[in-house]
């Protein structure tokens, strides 16, 4: 494995124009002090926001050679985003985070250097390991359900992970690229979907424990997005009982 990580990072946004300066500010700040990262690309997806997200973007490209912004007709999903993304990067390296910035970019040079030292095609921050720094914790409601979803996915589908819906996933692009074109998930539960493809395709996937802090302003509701992504990993367990039975 090469010594320097050379990385693509992926950020979807809809309706951020308020946090996503934050953010970029911080990666301005930041990215040359990830150790053992070169940090080459920088792909804003605007999924269709109805504010200026697009353009608050493109004002750090002065700062950012390596940003660009890629602007969705009408809002699709943040799987269809993320996928977006992974479809437009060039590095070897790709990082999936969130616009909030829950998890701090050096959590960036801690996932390089878990790959570096123990091998591996994707690794997935975790806000629910022991060694897990959550600095600000959501709400009981939050918590409850989000864990309730945990068990779910581990039961239905035998995951292993004990957080799956962590928004930072560091992916190696010449192991996932085969796979890509047969992601379908086009809303929260993408990573889960994404996963289970990685799994079958026998890829190393690590959980790392990162430092998260929760965000005002989630884009998930605790209920009905609950239920959404609930459904929608049922119907992807269904849909793959029904191909190994069938094929």
């Amino acid at each position: 494995m090469n010594s320097l990580f050379e990385t693509t990072v992926v950020i979807p946004a809809f309706n951020e124009q308020d946090r996503l300066p934050r953010t970029l500010e911080a990666l301005c700040t930041e990215h040359d002090g990830l150790s053992g990262v070169n940090l080459a690309e920088v792909i804003v997806v605007d999924d269709g926001s109805k504010d200026d997200t697009s353009r608050v973007a493109a004002l750090f490209s002065g700062r950012l050679p390596q940003l660009s912004v890629v602007t969705l007709e009408q809002n699709c999903g943040k799987g269809f985003a993320v996928r977006s993304g992974l479809m437009n990067a060039q590095s070897e390296w790709i990082l999936v985070a969130d616009a909030d910035m829950s998890t701090p970019w050096a959590e960036l040079a801690k996932l390089a250097s878990e790959l570096k030292k123990h091998g591996g095609d994707v690794a997935i921050g975790s806000r629910d390991l022991p060694e897990s720094d959550v600095v600000l914790r959501q709400s009981f409601i939050r918590e409850y359900l989000g864990r309730t979803f945990n068990v779910l996915i581990r039961t239905l589908t035998g995951l292993p992970f004990r957080d799956t819906q962590c928004g930072f996933k560091l992916v190696r692009r010449s192991s996932v690229k085969s796979f890509l074109g047969d992601l379908t998930v086009d809303r929260f539960a993408w990573d889960v979907e994404f996963l289970l493809l990685a799994r079958d395709a026998d890829l190393e996937i690590l959980e790392v424990p990162v430092s998260w802090e929760h965000r005002d302003a989630s884009r998930v509701h605790p209920i009905f997005d609950g239920f959404d992504m609930a459904k929608t990993v049922l119907c992807l367990q269904l849909r793959r009982l029904r191909k190994r039975l069938f094929s």
